[in-house]
């Protein structure tokens, strides 16, 4: 078996839901209260501040831990080949490399694939192992030289699981073994002695095989991720000492100094104690690498000076970073300048790009304040607030304005004019300049423009296909094929929004006034797809809990089996166009674009009150480098073109060989399901020249939004009819655009 068929490359990406926090030192003698000398700035001093280091990492290797030294160093250990392993230790700002032959010896004769490390203060060694056989081994090795492999018994028992799968080993005060058995979400005890298992605890379920349960304090004592948003302390007698409380929405690497306990997450740094609920924020998050979502942490040390290392690990491209966190009583408690960012929900490219652009510009914070809400949650009451804001010449230097009145502010002045910064952005590098230039513009000027976007396709029936270009041309073929199953089995909510989206300008016209004959139209149109689209298989599911899912029809995977149906779906990264790309392939027909239509995602604008408009525009720039554009999220595809032809690189890469996806069960009384592999280099070569045709923003402006759906799910069920909700639909709309 291929070594990287052994590590299982999905990983949960972090939230990037970042909270400031305070930012004092590890040490008494260094913090806020300290006075400042004569003649020297008034502002409070001192924070922790970031530094890289270059990890001695060849192609095709991979770092399995960061752990210490018995002198206190860190030490990185790597996987070679994913046969071998290599112990790299950071001394005096050089590393420090030797061969574990030792490993290899006490593996000769098997094939075992090292997946986790561990040094003790006494200088033994211990490295984690998965064989062909999914089996765990843990090779020790007392002085470095000679290497066993230790027979423990828990390890040979197979159960409905199959082996035990361990990821994680640390060793307690007593020298006993930890084990992280993610198969059955167990921790389990071995005595350093005998071998056998003397306790087993329940932890939380592992999201990948690289998601850390146990860790080891200085003081012999081990934490354990024993519920949502909790760690279990335990003595090596495995009785409980404390606990330490968290977020649920953190999931970091834990450390030890003997005294406290520290957790990097994408919050910061964070200190706590076992016996005690208080929390303090050593270093704000968006200040580091751990606020950036392409960073996942895979391992933390302390050292007594009060410095911390992490390791992160960047998931898609399997590579690895070293970050050194040191306290710095000269830098600015807080920087000097603050950039506030707003959006009504977040977005992962935009928290990528903070923690960039912060890391550039150490003298800047960025704010980065949301409503708080997912998309569908978000009210008009919500928009009406901040329109109250910004038209009073208030409100963020930076605006994300994805489901906000756009025309409106347009109209009054909000927005200001960035058309010579997307011109010159345009002639510095090759951008989509559709989508740069279409989709928040008038009077051929520039107000927002998306960091990313997903593309709407469709697949099936090419007549249908052609039905859906209109309202008129899909009321005809209704009317001829009154019985057909235009989207197959979906549910009402899909219908209802597709169609909006559709036919949203034949709806809503540029003054702002709605016809209500098209309306009424539409909404007729809706309830006679209803009724032919065995909607009750969804009813009792909870679909409205579904987030941005515009374009997504559930029930797509019905043309397996019934070709007389279009399948839509949105496409938001490669991984989206699995199932799809399957099923086109079986069905031999092509994916296709619906009017030309894409969805921005991010779209960024500059508040015309700004008063730090220089620094608004370098955030913007920045958000359009090839630095942000290229990061390997999965939040849509990048404006910038080279970025975007990248991706047919990432079809081709070991992520994609390891990555697959099975679907299926029973729809609508049929068993039909789908395995699907990462999509081909040549579909998505096809997929990115069809990114190239775009030019139509999808845009929804999230209080008409919610008036449309709110009316319309009315005339679906049957509550109230179609004439009474298209005059709702009419008057509300009308009113809160004059607004």
């Amino acid at each position: 078996m291929a070594g990287k068929n052994i590590r299982n490359l999905f990983i949960i990406l972090l939230a990037a839901v970042l909270a400031s926090g305070a930012l004092g030192g590890c040490r008494e003698d260094e913090g806020a209260g300290k006075k400042e000398e004569a003649g020297k700035s008034s502002a409070a001093r001192g924070r922790y501040v970031e530094e890289d280091i270059q990890l001695p990492l060849d192609k095709g290797e991979q770092a399995i831990s960061l752990t210490k030294s018995k002198e206190g160093n860190p030490v990185v250990f790597v996987s070679v080949m994913d046969r071998a392993v290599r112990r790299c230790e950071y001394i005096g700002g050089k590393w420090e490399e030797s061969s574990l032959d030792w490993y290899e010896e006490a593996c000769k004769e098997k094939e075992v694939h090292p997946v986790d490390a561990v040094e003790t203060k006494d200088g033994a060694q211990f490295i984690v192992g998965l064989d062909d056989g999914r089996k765990t081994h843990i090779i020790r090795s007392m002085d470095g030289r000679k290497g066993e492999d230790l027979k423990i018994p828990y390890l040979d028992k197979k159960t409905e699981y199959g082996y035990p799968a361990v990821i994680n080993i640390q060793i307690d005060g007593k020298g006993n073994y930890w084990l992280q058995d993610i198969y059955q979400s167990k921790v389990i005890i071995v005595s350093f002695d005998t071998l056998e298992v003397v306790d087993e605890l329940e932890s939380m379920s592992s999201g990948s095989d690289m998601q850390k349960m146990v860790f080891a304090g200085e003081d012999g004592t081990i934490a354990v991720h024993t519920e949502e948003g909790k760690y279990t302390v335990y003595d090596e007698e495995s009785k409980e000492q404390g606990e330490l409380a968290f977020g649920q929405t953190e999931d970091g690497q834990l450390a030890n100094d003997g005294e406290n306990w520290y957790m990097v997450s994408e919050e910061g740094i964070t200190r706590m104690k076992a016996k005690d609920d208080g929390r303090e924020v050593l270093m704000d998050g968006s200040m580091g690498a751990m606020g950036a979502p392409v960073n996942s942490g895979t391992g933390m040390i302390c050292t007594g000076d009060g410095e911390f290392y992490v390791l992160y690990s960047q998931w898609k491209t399997t590579s690895y970073s070293l970050a050194h966190y040191v306290y710095d009583k000269d830098a600015a408690a807080v920087p000097e300048h603050t950039l506030q960012v707003f959006g009504l929900s977040e977005n992962d490219t935009v928290w990528q790009a903070i923690s960039g652009f912060q890391r550039k510009h150490p003298d800047v914070k960025v704010e980065y304040k949301t409503s708080g809400k997912e998309t569908e949650e978000i009210t008009s009451d919500d928009i009406r607030t901040l329109n109250t804001e910004l038209l009073s010449k208030k409100g963020a230097d930076v605006l994300m304005l994805n489901g906000l009145p756009t025309d409106a502010y347009i109209e009054k002045g909000v927005l200001a004019d960035i058309t010579k910064l997307t011109k010159n952005l345009m002639k510095e590098n090759a951008y989509l300049e559709n989508i740069m230039e279409n989709t928040v513009h008038k009077n051929g000027k520039i107000y927002g423009i998306p960091v990313k976007f997903t593309v709407p396709v469709m697949y099936g029936d090419e007549q249908i296909e052609k039905a859906l270009d209109s309202l008129d041309s899909l009321k005809a073929y209704l009317e001829k094929n009154p019985d057909a199953k235009i989207f197959g089995v979906t549910e009402k909510g899909y219908i209802r929004d597709f169609l909006f989206q559709m036919y949203q300008e034949e709806l809503i016209k540029k003054d702002g006034s709605v016809d209500k004959a098209k309306m009424e139209q539409l909404l007729g149109l809706a309830v006679d797809i209803v009724k032919n689209s065995k909607t009750e298989f969804f009813e009792g599911m909870d679909m409205d809990a579904r987030s941005d899912t515009l374009f997504a029809n559930p029930g797509s995977m019905y043309l397996v089996k019934h070709p007389d149906m279009v399948a839509t779906d949105r496409v938001r990264n490669l991984s989206n166009m699995m199932i799809p790309c399957k099923i086109a392939r079986e069905q031999k027909i092509g994916l296709k674009t619906l009017k030309n239509y894409y969805i921005p995602e991010g779209i960024v604008g500059i508040n015309s009150n700004t008063g730090q408009k220089e620094l608004a525009e370098e955030f913007l720039k920045y958000l359009f480098s090839e630095e942000v554009q290229g990061a390997q999220l999965d939040d849509g595809f990048p404006v910038l073109v080279p970025a975007l032809e990248a991706k047919e690189k990432e079809a081709d890469s070991e992520y994609a060989a390891a990555s697959s996806m099975s679907v299926g069960g029973e729809l609508a009384g049929e068993e039909i399901s789908i395995s699907a592999e990462y999509p081909r280099a040549e579909e998505v070569r096809s997929f990115i020249k069809l990114c190239k045709t775009l030019k139509k923003p999808a845009n929804q402006e999230r209080a008409v939004w919610n008036i449309y759906q709110a009316e319309a799910s009315k005339a679906l069920d049957g509550s109230a009819e179609i004439e009474e909700c298209a005059e709702n639909i009419r008057k509300k709309v009308e009113l809160y655009l004059a607004e």
